[in-house]
C-alpha cells in the first residue's frame, strides 16, 4: 500500500515528464498547464524545478521555484499525486526550494492561491505564508473574438480618450503617483509579470518606455504588452473617477495591437474591479501569499 511507503525529494528531470502528466491531468475540470509547461520549467536558467519521488524513483508530486530578483522568489505549480496527500509532501517540496533560493540570495518567496481554493490556502498558511493582499484577474475577448453588443445599433463605443505609448520621462511621476496612492498600497509595491509577482521600481517603468510596453493617457499609466493572442496588463494606475475611461481606452489599445483577448491583473480594489466590470471583463480574485526565508 502506498501509505506505507517513504519519498524522497530531487531536482526533476526530463524523464519524469511522464509520470508528472499521469498524476496532473486531471487536476481540474480543465485539466492543468504543469504537464505542458514542465519543459519550460527544466529550461529556465533562474528556475529549479523539483520531484518527490516512491522507492521506485518514480514522480509523485511536482513543483518550481524561480529567482525574479536577488532577493525575491516564487513558488508555483505544486500538485501530489492524490495517492500521496497528506503526507507532508508539499511542505517538504516548499523547504527544498526554499533552501535553493535563500542560498542564491532570495529574503523572500510569495505564491499565488485562487480565493476559492480553501485546501490549497489552508495548506499554504500552515506553511507559515501570510496573506499580502487579494488580486482580481479581469478578462474579456476584444476585436472580432468579442460579442457583438446589444446596445448602440451593435457597435462598440470607443473610448473618449486613447492610449498612447510613454516616454520614459513619465516613468518617476506615473510611479510617485502609484507608490503614493491606494492601489500602490493595496499592490503592496508589487507588479505582475505573467503570472508572477515581483516588486517593481521607477526604473522598471524606464525598462518597460524602451521596451515600448509603457503607456500613458489622460486618465493614467498602464505596463502592458501583447503575448500572443492575449493583451496583457500587469501593473496600473488610475484614479476612481478616470477609472472607467482608462478601462475603455485599454480595450481600444488592445484591439489595436490585434490581440483577441485583453487580461488585466490589479488590486481587487473595488471601484476598480467596478470599472473593468463595466467594461465588459469577467473577473476572478486570487490570493497573493509572502513568506520570510
Amino acid at each position: 500500500m502506498a501509505s506505507r511507503l517513504t519519498y524522497e525529494i530531487r531536482p526533476a528531470r526530463a524523464d519524469d515528464h511522464a509520470a508528472i502528466v499521469s498524476f496532473t491531468e486531471g487536476t481540474f475540470d480543465w485539466g492543468d498547464y504543469v504537464a505542458d509547461a514542465f519543459e519550460h520549467w527544466m529550461a529556465d536558467p533562474q528556475g529549479l524545478v523539483v520531484v518527490a519521488v516512491d522507492p521506485d524513483d518514480r514522480a509523485v508530486a511536482v513543483s518550481k521555484v524561480t529567482m525574479l530578483s536577488e532577493t525575491e522568489a516564487w513558488f508555483q505549480g505544486a500538485r501530489v499525486h492524490p495517492q500521496w496527500r497528506r503526507r507532508g509532501i508539499a511542505n517538504a517540496m516548499a523547504a527544498s526550494m526554499g533552501e535553493w533560493a535563500r542560498s542564491r540570495g532570495a529574503r523572500v518567496v510569495r505564491l499565488l492561491v485562487e480565493n476559492w481554493n480553501d485546501v490549497a490556502r489552508r495548506q499554504v498558511e500552515a506553511g507559515e505564508f501570510r496573506n499580502v493582499g487579494s488580486w482580481a484577474v479581469a478578462e474579456r475577448t476584444v476585436g472580432a473574438a468579442s460579442p457583438v453588443p446589444s446596445g448602440n445599433g451593435g457597435r462598440r463605443v470607443p473610448a473618449l480618450e486613447q492610449l498612447i505609448r510613454a516616454h520614459s520621462g513619465e516613468a518617476e511621476p506615473a510611479y510617485m503617483s502609484w507608490s503614493t496612492g491606494e492601489l500602490g498600497r493595496s499592490a503592496r509595491g508589487l507588479v505582475a509579470v505573467g503570472w508572477t509577482w515581483r516588486r517593481v521600481g521607477a526604473s522598471d517603468l524606464v525598462s518597460a518606455a524602451k521596451a515600448e510596453a509603457f503607456w500613458a493617457a489622460r486618465s493614467g499609466w498602464v505596463l502592458a504588452a501583447r503575448n500572443e493572442e492575449t493583451f496583457e496588463v500587469g501593473w496600473i494606475e488610475t484614479r476612481p473617477d478616470d477609472a472607467g475611461d482608462l478601462m475603455r481606452a485599454l480595450v481600444d489599445l488592445a484591439v489595436a495591437e490585434g490581440a483577441e483577448r485583453v487580461q488585466i491583473k490589479i488590486p481587487a480594489v473595488d471601484w476598480l474591479t467596478a470599472a473593468a466590470r463595466r467594461a465588459g471583463c469577467e473577473l476572478w480574485e486570487m490570493v497573493l501569499y509572502e513568506r520570510s526565508l
